[in-house]
């Protein structure tokens, strides 16, 4: 006999089974959630390649446009006039067209015979990215430098462009030294400029570099210089 006592036992309530379209947009949402970010992420991303490109073709086409406005200037003006109008192309060239600009600056100087803006245009080359341009310009440098008497400064900056120097610029470089070094008289240096030329394999001119050693080496005993000869 069932005890009168005693409440029914509790019901307890039914699992209910999961539903497949809860689960489907739970993970939705998760997609949702992540892939949001992602998009963006992404659209960034591709704006941000875009822009490059867009500033990339923006300086090409201002690099040509400058390049164009440099030979309009060399073939339409002379002395003073095209350097003041390269210094104004020069204060708005973007990077990779300043070199071309710098160097017609540099040619300008030196025929207007304003050396000291000659010496700087082609100082301000020297350190160009390219390494034989900046051969150039010590090349051009040293010149402006003899041309204004300062043959040591000038013989200073051939023997650092030496040292730096590609080899197809070596021959260039020590002709250089060694004329220079001959016309201030410095014979030991310039021998030693004349005898690398002919290591150097300058062979057609190789007789006349001979003679032209030996004769200097007759200059560097009555002058009582030391030579390696």
């Amino acid at each position: 006999m069932a005890n009168p006592t005693k409440s029914p036992a509790a019901s307890r309530p039914e699992a209910k089974p999961a539903h497949p379209a809860a689960d489907h947009g739970l993970l939705a949402q998760l997609v949702m959630d992540y892939w949001k970010p992602a998009v963006a992420a992404a659209v960034l991303a591709l704006a941000a390649a875009g822009s490059v490109a867009l500033y990339q073709r923006y300086q090409a086409s201002r690099i040509a446009e400058v390049t164009e406005k440099i030979g309009q200037i060399a073939a339409s003006k002379d002395g003073a006039q095209r350097l003041t109008e390269l210094k104004a192309l020069l204060a708005e060239a973007p990077a990779g067209a300043r070199d071309g600009v710098l160097f017609e600056m540099a040619k300008a100087a030196q025929d207007a015979s304003d050396l000291p803006a000659a010496a700087l245009a082609w100082e301000d080359l020297s350190t160009s990215s390219d390494a034989a341009l900046r051969v150039v310009a010590e090349l051009g440098r040293a010149a402006v430098l003899v041309s204004s008497g300062d043959t040591a400064k000038a013989l200073e900056v051939l023997e650092k462009a030496r040292q730096d120097a590609p080899k197809t610029f070596a021959l260039a470089v020590d002709r250089q030294i060694a004329v220079t070094a001959e016309a201030s008289g410095d014979f030991k240096r310039a021998i030693e400029g004349y005898e690398r030329m002919v290591s150097e394999g300058a062979m057609q001119n190789k007789s006349f570099l001979e003679s032209k050693i030996e004769a200097l080496r007759a200059k560097v005993e009555s002058t009582g210089q030391k030579s390696n000869g």
